[in-house]
C-alpha cells in the first residue's frame, strides 16, 4: 500500500519537472509572414552625420615624420574651428591687371609686301628697305654712342686735316674724319649701338681694313665686290645693297648676270656712299654677329681680349699685332 501511494507521488512529480523545462510548443510548416506595411521605408532610417572633409581641421602637431610612421608625431586631434575666409575677400577676376602688348596690327608691313607673296610667289618675297623694321634694331632710348670730331682726329690721326687724301691713290674712296663722323654717328644711332666696346671694336676693324679711311674697295688682290669700309666680302654687300636699295639692286642683279664680276662691282657701289659705307661694319655686328651685339658679356669697355674674340670668332678674319695697336690707338682716343 505505502509502495502504490510512493510510486504515484515521484510519477506526477516528474511530469510537473518536465513539464517546466520543455513546454510544448505547437509546430507549423508555414511560415509566419510580416504585412510589407508594417515594415519600416528605407527613408526612416537615420544617417549618421559626418562633417565635410573641408572643414576637418589638421591638428597642429601633425608632421612630415608623422606620415613616416613615427609613433610620437601622432596627431592629438583638437576642437579648433577652421577659419572660414569670407567669398567677398576674394579679388574678382576684373581686379586682375594684364599685361599691355602692342597689337600685331601696328607693326608696318614692307612697301613691297603682297598676297602673292603670302602664296609662295619668289618674285614677290619683300625685300626690307632702310624704312623697314627689320632693317634696323629697335632703339633702346636715344641713348647710342656718339663720337665727336677731336676724338675722331685722335683715333685716326692720317686723315685729321682737311687736306689729308690729297696724296690718295684713289682720292675717290678716300674720306677725312670730318666726312666719315657724320656718317659714323648716323650709323652708331640707325643701329643703337650703346656701348663704347662694342662702338670702339667697329671703328677699329674700319679703320684697320680700310687703312683708315683711305680705301673703299678692295685692290689687292682685288676680289671683284669685295669692299665698303670694313671691306666685307660680296656676299655681305648683296644683302646689304638688297636690304637698303632693293630696286637698284634688284635692276643691276638683273642687268649683268653674264658677268658675275662687273655685276659684284655694280652692287657694290650702290653701298660706297658715306652714310652706308661708314655703316656697314655695324649693319654687320648687329645682323651677322649678333651673339657680340648689346651683349654685356663680349665687346666690353676697354677689353683688348674680347677685340680679339670678335675679329677671330665673329667676324672671321686673321689676328695681327697691327690690328691690337690700331685698337689701342681707337680706345684710347675714345676714353678721352
Amino acid at each position: 500500500m505505502k509502495f502504490t501511494v510512493a510510486l504515484g507521488f515521484f510519477s506526477a512529480l516528474a511530469q510537473v519537472g518536465l513539464a517546466g523545462k520543455c513546454p510544448e510548443v505547437p509546430y507549423s510548416s508555414t511560415p509566419e509572414v510580416v504585412p510589407a506595411s508594417t515594415a519600416p521605408a528605407l527613408s526612416d532610417y537615420t544617417q549618421p552625420t559626418a562633417p565635410v572633409y573641408s572643414t576637418i581641421p589638421m591638428p597642429s602637431d601633425f608632421s612630415k615624420t608623422y606620415l613616416a610612421g613615427t609613433e610620437t608625431d601622432e596627431p592629438v586631434a583638437t576642437t579648433t574651428t577652421p577659419e572660414v575666409i569670407p567669398a567677398s575677400t576674394v579679388p574678382a577676376l576684373s581686379d586682375y591687371t594684364q599685361p599691355t602688348v602692342p597689337m600685331y596690327s601696328t607693326i608696318p608691313m614692307p612697301s613691297d609686301f603682297s598676297k602673292t607673296y603670302l602664296a609662295g610667289t619668289e618674285t614677290d618675297k619683300p625685300t626690307a628697305s632702310s624704312d623697314d623694321i627689320s632693317a634696323l634694331p629697335t632703339p633702346s632710348s636715344g641713348s647710342a654712342y656718339q663720337l665727336t670730331l677731336d676724338q675722331l682726329n685722335k683715333a685716326v690721326p692720317d686723315r685729321a686735316g682737311d687736306d689729308s687724301c690729297s696724296a690718295a691713290t684713289f682720292p675717290d674712296e678716300c674720306a677725312t674724319n670730318s666726312r666719315a663722323l657724320t656718317a659714323i654717328n648716323k650709323a652708331l644711332t640707325k643701329y643703337d649701338i650703346t656701348g663704347r666696346g662694342e662702338a670702339v671694336a667697329v671703328i677699329a676693324l674700319m679703320a684697320f681694313e680700310s687703312e683708315n679711311w683711305l680705301y673703299n674697295k678692295n685692290h689687292w688682290p682685288g676680289r671683284p665686290g669685295q669692299g665698303a669700309r670694313n671691306m666685307q666680302m660680296f656676299n655681305f654687300n648683296s644683302e646689304y645693297a638688297k636690304l637698303l636699295h632693293p630696286t637698284e639692286a634688284a635692276a643691276v642683279l638683273t642687268a649683268n648676270t653674264s658677268n658675275d664680276t662687273k655685276q659684284a662691282d655694280a652692287v657694290l657701289d650702290l653701298v660706297l656712299n658715306d652714310d652706308d659705307s661708314f655703316g656697314a661694319g655695324f649693319w654687320y655686328l648687329v645682323n651677322h654677329a649678333s651673339s657680340y651685339y648689346n651683349n654685356a658679356e663680349k665687346l666690353r669697355d676697354g677689353n683688348s681680349a674680347d677685340f680679339q674674340d670678335y675679329i677671330v670668332t665673329g667676324v672671321g678674319a686673321g689676328w695681327s699685332d697691327d690690328r691690337m695697336a690700331t685698337w689701342k690707338t681707337v680706345n684710347s682716343a675714345l676714353s678721352s
